[in-house]
């Protein structure tokens, strides 16, 4: 067992331009380790300008902002020695301010902009850019990473550009702090009781069959609720005592318990970090995602519904200080990797407009840009559209190789009905709800993935020896055996990903890191990286899974037997 020093109550202001990353952004890396060049963690908004813009003027404010901010020159340099954690540095660099003149090209220009991926090690993880549509009418584009940034800090960065008052701290001094802190073995505890025994897949109707690996592709679908639907249900909020948030989570998890046919339903909400006055203002990833169940009984009214709902979120918030990261390796849930660990689905409400920009002499409009990237199957962003208004957008970001757009369309306009009917009837039964209606779906056929594939050069050598050889120096023992599980070893997520690159380096063979994942043993990889796949043989993927799931039974044989002897 690591053994973890006793982290101070308050944040010591270290002012380190190195150091470890925080629980929330290692999740976040290993993502990017295994899908590399994926847009889905980008954090992008437009705001539309209208009046006379000073574009030196905002440049020098852009510019004293990134200099202020040391989350905006702030790198990611995946770690070379044991145990192999990335490590986050903070440096000088550019960021640039464009203009283009694009018209009415403007919307599709900016999207792509949000699709760019970043390159972590380079940076940087800020980017910029003015398009201009008319004499007097910009977009201004901004996009970050959400390794250094979340929602709440688009709004920092645009109160900055008024007032760059340089915050106290870094987030390099909050995140040694983080990871200093110990884990809350009572709130651990909590977590596991509250989750036995709950289903951590939710299988949703697809129009495909699931593939056996997750992919990373999304696609976005956007749907209005005009004030007409949205000022009855804030209003029933507050007769009900309760949040908006808590209401409008409580009929995505009715419709997700309809669509899926299930009583419980995990859905992930996102937990603000931001708990201490010294971080309000500052830019930074202060944020996790924590499972929230719905427990969708059919005969219990949506009052009653929601009134639990907001208790279970209440017990969350209370027991916020494990992470989904911690959740995940504590709960190992029986899974494989055609489903996001834990949570499939995801919900966000923000109560008002994205950001709310003040620069002066300006009218200033935001748009969102959701990144074309799904972290898990369905994901439900709504927010307010201007403010002062009661008119929101709903967002579903959806993976493409599940779901057809229309699909997803009857499921937004099903929320809505079932969202006005609940409304109408808080104490109405579930079961009376309108049920989902959607497209018919198509036949079950998977995508085309036939590709030609020509057999490789034969291997100059003994693989086997030359992976058992890398093995060995990554892991520091001499009693590496082929059939071992690389995680069994002590490996670690990062330490493979420095497998990964010493046996491109070694052998010259390139393949994607999520396949050391699907291949956890000498012998396997050593098969796999010899023999081209054949697309039409599923075999490998499922039994990948067998081993992902024999991993997880061995690891917990491990703990529980640590833990008797404790």
């Amino acid at each position: 067992m690591i053994e973890r020093v006793t982290a101070p109550d308050d944040i010591p202001a270290l002012g380190a331009d190195e150091g470890p990353l925080s629980g929330a952004q290692r999740a976040v890396y290993l993502v990017e380790l295994l899908y590399p060049g994926t847009p889905m963690y980008n954090i992008t908004v437009a705001v539309r300008l209208e009046g006379p813009l000073d574009v030196p003027r905002l440049r020098d404010a852009l510019a004293a902002v990134v200099a202020g901010h040391p989350s905006l020159r702030t790198t990611f340099v995946p770690g070379t020695v044991p145990p192999f954690e990335p490590v986050q540095r903070v440096g000088e660099v550019t960021v640039d301010l464009p203009v283009i003149d694009a018209g009415s090209d403007a919307p599709r220009l900016a999207q792509e902009w949000a699709d760019e991926p970043f390159d972590l090690r380079r940076g940087p993880l800020l980017r910029t850019r003015l398009i201009r549509t008319a004499p007097e009418e910009h977009l201004f584009v901004v996009s970050m990473h959400q390794l250094i940034s979340d929602g709440a800090s688009l709004q920092v960065f645009f109160d900055a550009l008024a007032d760059s008052t340089p915050p106290a701290l870094r987030y390099t001094d909050y995140a040694a702090w983080e990871r200093a802190r110990p884990v809350d073995d009572e709130q651990l505890d909590w977590w596991k009781e509250r989750l036995a025994g709950v289903p951590m897949t939710l299988r949703l109707p697809a129009d495909r069959p699931r593939p056996p690996v997750a992919g990373t592709h999304g696609g976005n679908h956007r749907h209005p609720l005009p004030a007409a639907v949205m000022a009855p249900a804030l209003r029933l909020a507050r007769e009900l005592r309760i949040t908006p948030f808590t209401l409008m989570l409580t009929a995505y998890g009715t419709l997700l318990s309809r669509l899926a046919g299930t009583r419980d339903v995990l859905v992930g909400v996102p937990v603000s970090a931001r708990d201490r006055p010294e971080l309000e203002h500052m830019i930074g990833f202060f944020a996790t995602t924590l499972p929230v169940l719905v427990e969708a009984h059919a005969d219990a009214g949506f009052a009653e519904l929601c009134r639990s709902v907001q208790a279970e979120l209440l017990d969350v918030l209370t027991h916020r200080e494990v992470t989904m990261e911690q959740l995940v390796r504590e709960l190992a849930p029986d899974r494989d990797p055609g489903h996001a660990p834990l949570v499939q689905a995801f919900f966000s409400f923000e109560p008002e407009p994205i950001v709310s920009p003040r620069l002066a002499g300006l009218r200033a409009t935001p748009i969102d840009l959701p990144p074309s990237g799904a972290k898990v199957d369905l994901d439900m962003l709504l927010f307010r559209a201007a403010a002062g208004r009661d008119d929101f957008d709903l967002t579903l970001t959806y993976r493409t190789d599940l779901f057809e757009a229309e699909t997803v369309a009857g499921m937004a306009a099903s929320f809505e009905r079932l969202l006005v009917a609940a409304v109408a009837d808080p104490a109405a039964p579930i079961r009376t709800l309108p049920a989902p209606t959607l497209p018919a779906v198509r036949p079950a056929t998977a995508p085309d993935t036939t590709r030609a594939v020509s057999a490789p050069a034969p291997y100059p050598g003994d693989l086997e020896m030359d992976l058992e050889r890398i093995w060995s120096e990554v892991l520091g023992r001499d009693d590496v055996g082929r059939d071992d599980n690389f995680f069994d070893l002590g490996g670690t997520s990062f330490a493979l990903a420095t497998v990964h690159v010493l046996i491109g380096e070694r052998t010259g063979i390139r393949t994607p890191l999520v396949t050391l994942l699907e291949f956890p043993t000498i012998a396997a990889l050593a098969r796999h990286l010899a023999s081209p796949a054949s697309p039409a043989a599923p075999a490998a993927p499922v039994r990948a899974a067998a081993g992902l799931r024999e991993r997880r039974n061995r690891l917990m044989q491990r703990r529980t037997a640590r833990g008797a002897g404790e």
